[in-house]
């Protein structure tokens, strides 16, 4: 299982932008030195590595270098969740990966302070999920390329050798597929697994061309109109679940399943991200080259296609710990030596990193990378107080988009049209709470 949630406003960052050669200072939190002898419980989401030996794989290089730290590995199935409800306590692990639904505001309750963003900046990329207030309280595991996952086998197969422009186009193409290929899922939506549903909502900066996104969602009143980037995304995904263009039963759909049937060039596309591109290859015998990355299909208003680049869970240490040092030394380890990020399919957090292969296609094209930039210390919570208040959970929870897939399928009796005037009417309603300037 993998997921990732990105958050805060975006800054516009060319190709070049993430290869700037990286700062020689010691920014990251550092411990007190090769020695320190400590026991700390490791806690992440990634069940894979631990059912084949990759994090004892991990482990033991880490103790290569630091001989005397011992990692007490744990990971956790709904790892949300799980790792929510542990919260609750304050032993819920010394390093574990930041759940999604944990507010800036509340990262100083829980985490501890890994530097000054501004410093930490020189060295890493894609930092602002995680500050708040200057400090950085997370570092990315890895970062990574938002938009569809496609088997162009699939796609040249169906007479389709260009991706598409326009969302009309899209669902087009997926027609195209469903009549020429009738036994290939056009789209695959991973809707019972739910975390993978919430990467739709990751595409609102890149339809808008908007680096700062979620501030403008947060003085908008009504983001689910039609025209609006929102209601551009979900329309997308109700009219493919209308039209009948995604999975059998949606509801018992399978991540493991969805992988292997896209490796059988049994599915056309999923809404993923680079992450998901190793995942799909490795069950590959042959032309694993055709497995990519596309961005959303829609160009912004300035005519331009963009993507959105950003981290993925980010390592936070425990603010409760009795072991500091060593959890610091653990999360810079894995962020600056270990191939974590190269072995899920990302790129590593440290700058001068070159872009995955995957995404050669939307290069050449003459896509726009968007980039995770900062937010203004006073509006570091408008944005996930209102999303938050209202539970429309954009980037957070994947109710919504399962609401719109049973409303495209049948199996409920909400329109499309009634479930865009209930997010309004929710959304307006907590920006004219939290938003001041709207009052």
């Amino acid at each position: 299982m993998k997921k990732r949630y990105i958050f805060g406003s975006l800054a516009i960052m060319g190709l070049a932008a993430l290869t700037l050669a990286a700062c020689g200072s010691k920014t990251s939190s550092s411990g007190t030195g090769k020695n320190i002898k400590a026991t700390i419980t490791f806690v992440n989401q990634k069940t894979d590595m631990h059912s084949n030996g990759m994090w004892k794989k991990y482990i033991a290089e880490f103790n290569k270098e630091y001989p005397n730290i011992t990692i007490k590995e744990q990971a956790l199935n709904n790892y949300d969740q799980t790792e929510q409800t542990r919260m609750s306590s304050k032993n819920f692990g010394d390093v574990v990966a930041i759940p999604a639904a944990v507010a800036p505001k509340d990262y100083p309750n829980f985490f501890s302070s890994l530097g000054k963003t501004k410093d930490l900046e020189k060295k890493y990329t894609s930092l602002q999920d995680r500050t708040y207030k200057g400090e950085q309280y997370g570092l990315p595991s890895e970062v990574n390329a938002n938009g569809f996952v496609v088997n162009w086998n699939v796609f040249k197969k169906a007479g389709i050798d260009k991706w598409p422009t326009t969302t009309d186009q899209f669902i087009q193409d997926l027609k195209t597929i469903k009549a020429k290929l009738p036994d290939v899922t056009p789209l695959y939506t991973n809707y019972a697994c739910g975390w993978a549903l919430v990467d739709w909502d990751f595409q609102r900066s890149s339809v808008a061309g908007d680096p700062n996104f979620d501030l403008a969602l947060a003085k908008t009143d009504k983001p689910f109109t039609e025209g609006q980037p929102m209601y551009t995304i979900y329309n997308t995904l109700y009219t493919a679940a209308k039209d009948g263009l995604i999975n059998h039963d949606p509801t018992t759909d399978d991540w493991n399943t969805s992988v292997s049937q896209m490796a059988k060039n049994k599915v056309a596309v999923m809404m993923l991200a680079t992450w998901a591109v190793p995942q799909v290859q490795s069950q590959m015998s042959s032309n694993k080259d055709a497995i990519n990355v596309e961005p959303f299909p829609q160009n912004a208003p300035d005519g331009k296609t963009y993507m959105l680049v950003g981290g993925d869970y980010n390592w936070g240490v425990n603010k409760n710990s009795k072991n500091q040092e060593a959890a610091k030394d653990w999360v810079n380890w894995l962020v600056d030596k270990s191939d974590f990020a190269k072995d899920n399919g990302g790129m590593t957090a440290m700058k001068n990193q070159p872009y995955p292969t995957d995404l050669n296609d939307a290069k050449k094209n003459g896509v726009v990378f968007f980039e995770a930039g900062s937010t203004p210390a006073d509006k570091a919570d408008l944005f996930s107080n209102i999303n938050n208040g209202s539970q429309v959970g954009i980037g957070t929870t994947q109710t919504v988009k399962q609401q719109i897939i049973d409303s495209g399928v049948g199996s409920s009796k909400k329109s499309f049209a009634s479930i865009m005037d209930g997010l309004n009417t929710a959304w307006s309603q907590n920006v004219k709470q939290y938003n001041p300037d709207k009052k």
